[in-house]
């Protein structure tokens, strides 16, 4: 986990969080004191992986925050709480999604949720990658389809004439397949429609 922000209006607090995260995960964890500093800085950062908020915030408790960057952004959000103020927030906390910690708590019990995060998020911006490179895979394989259409509707072709003069033309020009699609699909749009 590399971008980290931790929100927290205690300064011993900060800077304990802050070493314990740079330490554990070897990253550069990003240090905001109020709730107002988390939004700006979210609003121009938005690739935060993890928001660590150490409540109260000089300018609010801190659960607003967590449900904002719950609902703005791609990041995993830790709110540490007093022991006893869990029971008053954890029902709002876990329909949003976020992580509840009672303070005073262990630093080990720290690690193995950043740690357990961290993989969680590695694991889903993999299926991610894979998700979106099947994605392109299809619009390609749509766009291509297109074209022979095209052809074959504009220009009298079979689909296997298509196929063919898609390829040559791919060739010929030194692109991919879907590229040349597009060339294609606008010269044919240009000429007939």
């Amino acid at each position: 986990m590399e971008k980290v922000l931790v929100i927290s209006s205690n300064k011993s607090a900060s800077e304990n969080l802050v070493d314990f995260i740079r330490d554990s995960f070897r990253c550069s964890p990003k240090l905001v004191e109020s709730a107002y500093q988390a939004r700006t800085y979210l609003d121009s950062e938005p690739s935060v992986e993890l928001a660590v908020i150490n409540s109260p915030l000089m300018d609010e408790s801190g659960l607003e925050l967590a449900e904002y960057i719950i609902e703005k952004t791609a990041a995993n959000c830790i709110f540490m709480i007093k022991e006893e103020h869990i029971e008053k927030v954890s029902g709002r906390a876990e329909k949003c999604g976020i992580i509840i910690i009672g303070k005073p708590f262990s630093r080990t019990l720290l690690y193995q949720l950043v740690k357990t995060l961290d993989i969680a998020v590695n694991r889903s911006m993999k299926l991610y990658a894979e998700n979106r490179r099947l994605e392109e895979k299809i619009r390609d394989i749509q766009t291509i389809d297109k074209a022979k259409f095209m052809l074959m509707q504009y220009k009298g072709m079979t689909e296997d004439e298509a196929h063919a003069y898609l390829e040559q033309y791919a060739m010929n020009k030194r692109k991919k397949k879907s590229i040349a699609a597009l060339e294609l699909i606008d010269k044919i749009n240009e000429q007939y429609l």
